[in-house]
């Protein structure tokens, strides 16, 4: 396993090294920094005295309908690339710097996008905003936000692939399941009793965050070429957002028991 030592916090992927905006702090820090001032200040303010922007409904369901295909494109094209395809061993997946292969470039250009999506992830939260859906900014959700976009910067500028192709995967999978869920639930009064299944999304995400924990922790124990630093970053993330959705769900039940 190689890397080029570029940078005095991580050694470098040489593989994306040039890549738009790819291990740029700068980009990072201003991008989240201005996310966090837009939806929290910013936004309140700008909206304070205005109605409610009610007719962006079409607009959201264009967006909501635009994720769930952009993200079913990733689940495929990321197990083409790794599990089914890319030779990616499901117990353990290390990284490896030299390796140049079209497969493994492509599966490194998907990680780049997959990025950006994520970035526009942020649509959600501003839309809120517009709807005067203060409730909705919640803690969780700003920081959900934050974290998935630091991780696909970090992964990107560090290496993004090996083992956490199983999250990837999973979390665009997720994605899928939950614009389904918002672009149907604007469809109107007669779609709502068929979205029955939506008191399980949370519960889903819970097993998100258990499967990737357990999964990410691997390579602690069987060495198969996997980055440490990348595991201390996934894994207290998995835990500090299963505890979270925890607490999310329990208060949840209350308000449906009362």
């Amino acid at each position: 396993m190689e890397a080029v030592v570029t940078d005095t916090f991580l050694p470098r992927d040489p593989r994306t090294m040039g890549w738009l905006l790819v291990g740029n702090k700068q980009f990072l820090i201003t991008l989240l920094l201005g996310y966090v001032y837009l939806v929290k200040i910013g936004g309140p303010q700008f909206m304070k005295g205005r109605r409610p922007f009610d007719n962006l409904k079409p607009v959201i369901m264009i967006y909501n309908l635009s994720m769930v295909i952009l993200n079913a494109y990733f689940v495929y094209n990321f197990l083409k690339r790794s599990y089914f395809g890319g030779g990616y061993s499901i117990i353990c997946q290390g990284i490896d710097y030299k390796a140049r292969d079209q497969t493994t470039i492509e599966f490194l250009e998907l990680c780049f996008w997959y990025l950006w999506v994520r970035i526009a992830d942020f649509f959600d939260t501003i839309f809120f905003v517009l709807r005067k859906k203060d409730s909705h900014v919640s803690f969780l959700h700003v920081v959900h936000h934050i974290l998935v976009v630091f991780n696909g910067w970090f992964g990107l500028a560090y290496g993004p692939d090996g083992q956490v192709a199983l999250g990837l995967t999973l979390n665009s999978f997720v994605h899928v399941v939950m614009y389904s869920y918002y672009f149907l639930s604007l469809l109107g009064p007669s779609v709502r009793p068929y979205l029955w299944w939506k008191r399980y999304l949370t519960q889903f995400q819970l097993v998100q965050f258990i499967i990737m924990f357990i999964h990410c922790t691997i390579p602690a124990f069987k060495d198969c070429g996997y980055p440490m630093t990348h595991m201390m970053i996934t894994i207290p993330q998995a835990l500090f957002f299963f505890g979270m959705f925890i607490r999310f769900y329990v208060q949840a039940y209350k308000q449906h028991a009362n």
